[in-house]
C-alpha cells in the first residue's frame, strides 16, 4: 500500500535571519498617542533585537485613522505592498483589534498573507496564522472587535443625532466660504465674496455654466485648491441653505453594518432643518428669489429629455485641450470631435471623427494583440518581472531610510525620558521633537517612494488582459461595448488624427484614423 508524507513548504531560506515588521494603529494624531507609538517602537525595536533569528524590516503605524477599512491606511497599504514583494516574513501586532475592525477584512488579508508563506502574530489573543488551528480563533476575535467598532459607531451616531434635535451639530467639513473655528462656522471673506458674486449672477441671468467659465478665466481656486470649476459645483452653492445662515441634516446617511456605506437620504431617515446656526452669507430675500428662478428654469428648459449615453460617452479625450469628445450628427453621419472645438472652432484645432472608424481602430488593436505573429503582453510581463526582481535585491534607498529612520525614533524616545525626568525645558523638547518628526515623515515620503511599485499592479492588469483577450477565439469584426469596457483604460486622439488606445497595464497603441 502506497504511502504520503507531507513535505512542509520553507518559509525562508536556511541560515537567513526571518524578516519581521510591526503594524501598530493609534486612535488620534495627539501628542499622548505620538508618545505611545514611540514607545512601541521601543517595545518592538528591543522584542526583535532580543531575538538572534529576526531581523526588524520596519514599523508601520497609523494614526487617526479608523480601522474599519484598509484602503484608507495608507502605511498598511505599504506594509501589504512589501509583503507582496517578498521583503516581509512575518508581521507583529498587537491585538486583532489593532489589525482590523472588520472581520471580512482581517480574514482576507490574513489569508492573502497566509498564501504568501507571511504569517500574523496577535500578541493579546495569542494568535498565530500559519498555525492551522488559529484560524477560527482569528475569525471570533474579528467579530468581537467589528461589534466593538459598531457599537462606538452608534453610540456616536446616537449623540449626533441628539444635537442636530437640538441645532447645535457642526459638520467637521466646512462649506466653501467658510472655516471651522473653535467648532463654529466662520466666515472666510475671501471666498464669502465669491459666493455673493455667483448669487448676483445668476439673478442677473447668467446660468451655471457661464458662472463657472467666468471663475475659471479669473483664475479663481475652488475650495480644494483646484482651477477648474463646474457647473454643478456652482449649482450646489447657490441652492445650499447654509450661506442663508441655516442647516439642514442628515442629507446623507450610513449604513447602520460593516462596511458603513454613506447614501443620499430620500426618505430613508430623519432630516432636521435648523434656522440662524450661523453667521449668513446671502440675505433671505435673494437666496429665496435665486431657488424660485432654478424652479422657473428647470421647468422651462429641464424637460428635454433623459441624457443618452453611447458607448464612447466619456473615454475620448482630446489630445490638445483634454477635453472630451462629444457625439455629433455631421451631414448625415455620426462623428465624434471636442467640445470645445464644437463651441467654438477657434480654441482648439481637433476635427470630427467617423464613429464607425474609431470602433475599428479599437478593433485593430485587440486583433494585433490577439492573433499578431508577437507576443507583446507575454513579453512585456516577462520584462515586468525582471524589473521587479532587480528592484527586490537593490533597493539602497529603503536600506538608507530606515536605519536613519531607527535613530530617529531612538532620539524621541530619549527626549521622552529627559522631558519625564525634567532634565530639559518642555520649550526645548517641542522644538526638538516638532523638528525630528518633519525630518521622519520626510524620510518615509522618500522610502515610499522608493518602495511603491506600480510594477506588481501592471503584471496583474496585463494577465487579466491576457485572460480577457484569450476568451476571443476569432478576429473581431463587430465592436463589443463589454468587451471594450473591461479592456481599454484611454483613449485620445490628435489634430493629426492619431487615436492612442491604453489597455489594462498601461500599455498604449497608436492608430491612424
Amino acid at each position: 500500500m502506497a504511502t504520503a508524507k507531507m513535505i512542509a513548504p520553507a518559509s525562508k531560506r536556511p541560515g537567513t535571519k526571518l524578516r519581521v515588521a510591526a503594524y501598530c494603529r493609534v486612535s488620534s494624531n495627539s501628542a499622548d498617542q505620538q508618545n505611545s507609538y514611540i514607545r512601541q517602537v521601543d517595545a518592538y525595536t528591543r522584542l526583535v533585537s532580543n531575538n538572534p533569528a529576526w531581523e526588524l524590516v520596519d514599523i508601520f503605524a497609523d494614526a487617526g485613522i479608523s480601522g474599519m477599512k484598509a484602503d484608507n491606511r495608507e502605511q498598511f497599504q505599504r506594509m501589504i505592498r512589501m509583503c507582496e514583494l517578498h521583503q516581509i516574513d512575518m508581521i507583529i501586532t498587537k491585538s486583532v483589534s489593532r489589525f482590523a475592525r472588520n472581520v471580512k477584512e482581517a480574514l482576507e488579508y490574513c489569508r492573502k498573507l497566509k498564501l504568501l508563506g507571511i504569517g500574523v502574530k496577535f500578541e493579546k489573543e495569542g494568535i498565530f496564522t500559519l498555525s492551522m488551528g488559529d484560524e477560527m480563533l482569528l475569525n471570533t476575535f474579528a467579530a468581537i472587535a467589528q461589534e466593538e467598532s459598531k457599537a462606538i459607531s452608534q453610540n456616536q451616531r446616537l449623540s449626533i443625532l441628539k444635537r442636530m434635535e437640538a441645532g447645535e451639530y457642526v459638520d467637521s467639513n466646512a462649506p466653501y466660504g467658510y472655516r471651522l473655528i473653535d467648532k463654529k462656522l466662520s466666515v472666510y471673506e475671501p471666498e464669502a465674496q465669491i459666493v455673493r458674486f455667483m448669487y448676483r449672477q445668476y439673478l442677473n441671468g447668467h446660468s451655471t455654466s457661464e458662472i463657472a467659465r467666468e471663475l475659471n478665466e479669473r483664475g479663481i481656486p475652488t475650495k480644494t485648491g483646484k482651477q477648474v470649476w463646474r457647473s454643478g459645483k456652482v449649482a450646489y452653492i447657490l441652492r445650499n441653505e447654509r450661506y442663508k445662515g441655516d442647516s439642514k441634516y442628515q442629507k446623507t446617511y450610513r449604513e447602520s453594518f460593516v462596511p458603513f456605506r454613506q447614501y443620499k437620504n430620500r426618505g430613508e431617515e430623519d432630516m432636521f432643518y435648523a434656522e440662524q446656526t450661523h453667521t449668513p452669507l446671502i440675505d433671505a430675500e435673494t437666496f429665496e428669489a435665486v431657488q424660485k428662478l432654478f424652479s422657473k428654469r428647470q421647468a422651462t428648459f429641464g424637460q428635454c429629455g433623459a441624457n443618452i449615453t453611447y458607448p464612447l460617452t466619456s473615454r475620448i479625450q482630446c489630445a490638445e485641450c483634454g477635453s472630451f469628445f462629444h457625439r455629433r450628427n455631421v451631414s448625415g453621419c455620426v462623428k465624434w470631435g471636442c467640445a470645445k472645438h464644437i463651441q467654438d472652432r477657434n480654441t482648439c484645432d481637433s476635427e470630427y471623427y467617423a464613429e464607425e472608424r474609431i470602433y475599428t481602430g479599437i478593433l485593430t488593436v485587440l486583433n494585433r494583440l490577439r492573433f499578431g505573429s508577437v507576443d507583446v503582453l507575454g513579453q512585456t510581463v516577462r520584462l515586468l518581472e525582471t524589473a521587479l526582481n532587480l528592484s527586490k535585491h537593490n533597493n539602497f534607498v529603503v536600506q538608507e531610510s530606515n536605519r536613519e529612520i531607527a535613530e530617529l525614533n531612538s532620539k524621541l524616545l530619549m527626549l521622552e525620558k529627559m522631558n519625564a525626568k525634567g532634565y530639559l525645558e518642555p520649550d526645548v523638547v517641542k522644538a526638538q521633537t516638532m523638528k525630528i518628526t518633519a525630518r521622519l515623515n520626510e524620510l518615509k515620503q522618500q522610502r515610499q517612494a522608493a518602495v511603491d511599485s506600480m510594477i506588481p499592479s501592471m503584471i496583474a492588469d496585463i494577465r487579466r488582459l491576457q485572460s480577457l483577450l484569450a476568451e476571443i477565439e476569432e478576429p473581431l469584426v463587430e465592436f463589443d461595448e463589454g468587451l471594450m469596457r473591461d479592456t481599454v483604460r484611454e483613449i485620445s486622439i490628435n489634430k493629426q488624427g492619431e487615436m492612442t488606445v491604453t489597455l489594462l497595464g498601461g500599455l498604449s497603441f497608436t492608430e491612424k484614423l
